[in-house]
């Protein structure tokens, strides 16, 4: 009788993920985006002409690891709020985010595209532009995890959009020479 008491209450309570949850996450999407990058890519960046907002190579994998500590912190909130009536659009932009994050890489470095680099930048900052805004009232916690990045992809569309406007693009001539435009 009582293992069915148990098994009830197990059945009741919905879900909850753990930190573990998140650092799995976290580590398996940082391999998924490593693993994805050409192996020229260093070279690549250092051919590309500098504009004075790119910022020197080391500031990416620095900002990169905090803005992701805190997206799985804030992400770990909005799984564990089951009440939030805005819970499964959160959900969706927070799994568009961080699909979008996994195509950065082999968009600009992959296909050697700083436009495409910027498309995918543009509607990352979208998208977490529009989580902060979801999240202000309900839990402005997990909104002020996220603002980082948000502001960091406001930044980075900005001195994105002036690396696209000063380096040839591998895709878009590719694209061109194909015919598409």
């Amino acid at each position: 009788m009582r293992f069915n008491a148990m098994v009830e209450t197990i059945r009741a309570e919905p879900p909850r993920f753990r930190i573990w949850h998140a650092a799995v996450f976290l580590t398996a999407i940082s391999a998924l985006s490593a693993a994805s990058a050409s192996k020229d890519g260093v070279t690549y960046w250092k051919t590309l002409k500098k504009t004075p907002r790119t910022p020197p190579a080391w500031v990416f994998p620095s900002v990169w690891t905090a803005v992701n500590v805190l997206q799985v912190w804030a992400d770990l909130r909005i799984l564990n709020d089951h009440e939030s009536p805005d819970r499964k659009t959160l959900l969706g932009l927070r799994a568009l985010n961080w699909l979008l994050y996994g195509l950065f890489t082999p968009a600009f470095f992959g296909a050697k595209s700083p436009l495409a680099g910027e498309a995918v930048t543009l509607a990352e900052g979208v998208t977490a532009g529009a989580t902060v805004a979801l999240l202000a009232k309900r839990d402005p916690i997990a909104a002020a995890a996220l603002a980082p990045l948000a502001l960091w992809t406001a930044y980075a569309a900005v001195a994105g959009g002036e690396l696209a406007a000063a380096n040839p693009d591998r895709l878009v001539d590719k694209l061109r020479w194909g015919g598409a435009f």
